[in-house]
């Protein structure tokens, strides 16, 4: 017959539900503990509960903080998932600066090309440069006058006797340029008749002052163009008015007449000039009268007046050729 009672000393095991059987208690068993070793301390053998904790102790160590690592700090998280980590920082640091030097260079790569447009668009719309004016001309060109004819000699007798008739006085002022100017003045002061004829005769010479390529005609052209100013525009301090201006054709290269009627104490004068370049000589006539009758002086129209210029001027221009 089986002998019923506790399980053999020793055994120190459960079932393997980890329950002890029905009916059974510590109270049972109580005698067990003198079949232990010496050695053995109840309670004290590897359970399940112990093989845990074990593993416990054993990650903790694995994951540890490491060195310098601040207080307060989440420890690290497994090796995989830490790697993992790692590499996709590093990966979107990448992706980062890829994207900016993509913006550095597009942004660079725009503004070389706005700078090409903005050059191209200044060499292609600026305005054609003025033509370059031909080396500058320092001595007298084929045709220029260098000296000029005598003014008094050359007017002939025939225009003074046409329009200066009567007792003539002549004077002759002294010229600054020597050969290259000449001046010669009549005046017919006899009741009726009061007449003034001036006649100014001058060449000029190459000038780096002058326009174009400074040659001697610019330097007349020039001459001619300022003293066409001063008609229509005098200068305040000459107390002249303004002239009335009108071409002359046919009389050298270029030829104008300008009307004054200037007057003084309560007299007024026709002043009728005449201005006429050829090449680079100008010829400047002035004639002049009685705007009208006064103190025993006839009147003289600004058509009489003209007339005595141009024939003086054409006179000039026959002793120049």
């Amino acid at each position: 017959m089986v002998q019923q009672g506790p399980p053999p000393p020793g055994s120190g095991r459960l079932p393997a539900s980890g329950r002890p059987p029905r009916g059974w208690s510590d109270g049972d068993y109580a005698d067990d503990d003198e079949d232990y070793p010496q050695w053995a301390v109840p309670g004290a053998g590897p359970g399940v509960a112990d093989h845990r904790q074990h593993d416990r102790r054993r990650l903790r160590g694995r994951y540890a903080r490491p060195p310098g690592h601040a207080d307060g700090a989440e420890p690290a998280g497994p090796p995989g998932r830490r790697g993992r980590d790692g590499r996709g920082r590093k990966a979107a640091a990448r992706a980062r600066r890829a994207r900016r030097a993509t913006y550095i260079w597009g942004g660079a790569f725009v503004a070389v090309l706005l700078i090409v447009a903005g050059v191209g668009y200044v060499y292609f719309h600026q305005p054609s440069p003025p033509p370059v004016a031909d080396s500058l001309v320092t001595t007298f060109q084929p045709g220029e006058f260098r000296t000029v004819p005598n003014a008094c000699s050359a007017v002939t007798a025939a225009t003074l006797d046409q329009y200066l008739p009567g007792k003539r006085r002549t004077v002759a002022p002294k010229s600054l340029y020597g050969g290259a100017q000449s001046l010669c003045n009549w005046l017919v002061d006899a009741k009726p008749r009061y007449r003034v004829l001036q006649v100014t005769v001058r060449a000029y010479p190459p000038s780096g002052l002058a326009s174009g390529n400074g040659s001697a005609s610019f330097a007349a052209k020039d001459a001619y163009q300022h003293a066409s100013q001063l008609k229509a525009h005098p200068l305040k301090a000459s107390r002249q008015p303004k002239a009335t201006m009108s071409q002359v054709p046919g009389l050298g290269n270029s030829a104008f007449a300008a009307l004054q009627v200037p007057s003084a104490r309560g007299l007024a004068t026709n002043l009728l000039t005449v201005v006429v370049r050829e090449r680079n000589a100008l010829i400047t006539v002035v004639s002049q009268g009685p705007a009208q009758h006064r103190g025993g002086y006839a009147a003289v129209s600004p058509l009489r007046l003209r007339g005595a210029a141009v024939a003086a001027a054409r006179d000039i221009l026959a002793q120049m050729h």
